[in-house]
Order: C-alpha cells, then structure tokens, then sequence
C-alpha cells in the first residue's frame, strides 16, 4: 500500500535522512523478503474498503450524521465529513493509513487549505474506489467528558518504571513524606511532572511523623519539615479513613496548612480503581468513563502498576474524544 501526503516535504526529508543511514542494513532484507510483501497485501473489495475507512472514523468518535455520502456516478463511494475542531485531519489520515496497512491499495491526499479542507483517494488497481472531502465544522463537537489520573504505589525500583515519567499522558504521583520519596520528587520535577503529598498514618520517619500524642510543638516542627521538603506539591491529600484525620489535632494540623495557603483535599474525593483482576478493572473504568458526560470530570486514584495496565485503553478514550488532563484541572481549589 502507498500513502503520500502533499506539503509534507520537511518529514520527507527527515525520513529519507534515516532512510539512508538504515540502507546498509536493509537492503539484503529487502531483497529476501520483496516477493513475501508483495503477496501478503490483502486484496479489499468496494464494501470491505468503505467498512474500513468509516472504521476509521468511528474510531475517533465521528458521529454519522458527520460522515455525509455524496452520490457519484463515477466513484464506488464519495463522502463529505465533517471534523470537530478539536480532532486533527492529519491525525485522521496516518490512522486510515495505518488501518489499510496490509491493504493491496493506494492512498493519496492533498491538502487544498492549509490546515484546513483535505481531499482524500483510495484506489485498488489504479481505480479511485474511495473519495472523501475532510473538512473542519466551528459547529459540531465530540461529547465527552474529562478525566484525571493520581498514581499511587508510585516507586522507580528499575529503568522501565522511569520509562512511566516520559510517557505524555498527564498525571500526578501521590508520595507519603520520607526522605526516599523527596529524592523520588526532585527526580519527577526534573522530568517536569507533578507530584502530590499524602499524610496519613504511614508515614515512617520521625522528622515527618504527624500523631495525635504530639504535643502542638513538635507536630509543627513535623509539619514545617514537611512543607518545606515538599514544597512544590501540587496538593496535599489527608487520608480521610485514617486516625490521623479522626484525631484532635487534625484541625490545627489543616489550620497551619490552609495559613499557608497549601491545598489540602480528601482521599475520598478521588474515584478509586483498585482491583487485581485486569478485566475487572477495564470494565469499571470503562462504566466510570462512559458515565462522564461533556462538561463532568473524574480523577482517580489507582496504583502506578494498573495504571501501566490501563494506558492502552486511556488512549483509547482520549482518541474518540474524551479529554485526559491534569489533576489540578479537575480537583476543586
């Protein structure tokens, strides 16, 4: 299958830049392998070629009263669709590509207004099978809501588990003060992530323990340790299940926070997906998800691990529409 987008000579020359310092290594597999390619292309039918392109569409969460057929005496199919703003046409384009890969066919497009109306060609056999006009429409849009992610469990025991801080997926750690975790934070500022702060009664080191047997100095030198290692959290959460919270001292504790002008938020105000069984847990972040229309927000609290579990299906989401933000935009000042 080909595919070739016009004004798009700046990434041809960067691919042909590669291109050349891979040849040395490709060519003898080139060759071996040319008449195994060219017989693995799998030959599409009229109907199997428009399942797959509005298949496409779908999949970004294009409505059908978006993807309008227009009559042609000449062409098998012809469309005019609209795209929502916030979805990209050159987006578009790579994924029908991508999904034609194996595809005995030709695709072809040619941008007619920058950054704007695409004219799009399928052909099998030299023969236009598929023609569709993309253009952006100010007055549609994909309804959806928004969600955010707090990791906790978060550690970085090996090079793949810092893998998760270059991912682009926004989110925000949730660290218990220790002084492991304030090495851990100066690293995730480093990537320029985020993190937020939890207290509860798990914190291990004296210089940061909170307790209620604390007389009202010592859980303010415990206190100031913590705000001035952790300075730059985004939040504080208090664990609202703890004995911290239920104790005497919590609200001097919130007090000398809130004087400082230092978010403090429950635990409980985050959506938790904590669930060993893998299915178990795609089916109930799919229930929340669909359950959040345009315009509502959720955040959750899930374990750095089910979060690496759960990105494929996070794209998925943010693909047909559903926007994938930063805590700080969906958690109450």
């Amino acid at each position: 299958m080909k595919f070739n987008f016009n004004n798009k000579s700046s990434l041809q020359i960067l691919f042909g830049a590669a291109l050349i310092l891979l040849i040395p290594n490709l060519v003898l597999d080139i060759i071996d392998n040319k008449n195994n390619s060219i017989s693995s292309k799998t030959e599409l039918s009229s109907a199997e070629i428009d399942s797959l392109f509005r298949l496409s569409l779908h999949s970004f969460g294009l409505l059908d009263d978006w993807i309008k057929e227009s009559k042609s005496s000449k062409l098998d199919k012809s469309y005019k669709v609209k795209i929502p703003k916030d979805l990209s046409i050159p987006v578009i384009l790579v994924e029908i590509n991508s999904n034609f890969w194996e595809s005995e066919v030709t695709i072809s497009s040619v941008e007619k207004i920058f950054s704007g109306r695409t004219i799009l060609e399928i052909k099998s056999k030299d023969e236009i099978k598929l023609r569709a006009d993309f253009d952006y429409d100010k007055s549609i849009f994909r309804s959806a809501g928004t969600a955010a992610f707090i990791l906790e469990n978060f550690e970085l025991s090996s090079f793949e588990d810092s893998l998760l801080l270059d991912i682009p997926e926004p989110y925000s750690p949730l660290l218990i003060p220790s002084t492991e975790n304030l090495i851990l934070c100066k690293f995730i500022i480093d990537k320029q992530k985020t993190f937020s702060l939890l207290l509860n009664d798990d914190i291990p080191e004296l210089k940061y323990k909170l307790k209620d047997s604390y007389s009202q100095n010592r859980l303010k030198g415990s206190l100031l340790s913590i705000i001035n290692d952790f300075s730059s959290a985004t939040y504080f959460f208090i664990d609202d299940r703890s004995d911290l919270f239920n104790s005497s001292v919590f609200s001097y504790l919130k007090d000398e926070l809130v004087k400082r002008k230092i978010k403090i938020l429950k635990l409980s105000n985050l959506q938790k997906l904590d669930f060993s069984e893998i299915n178990v847990l795609i089916s109930s972040f799919d229930t929340f998800m669909k359950n959040t229309r345009e315009g509502e927000s959720i955040t959750f609290l899930i374990s750095a691990d089910n979060f690496i579990h759960l990105l494929p299906e996070i794209m998925s989401y943010g693909k047909i529409g559903y926007k994938i933000v930063h805590p700080s935009e969906t958690l109450p000042e």
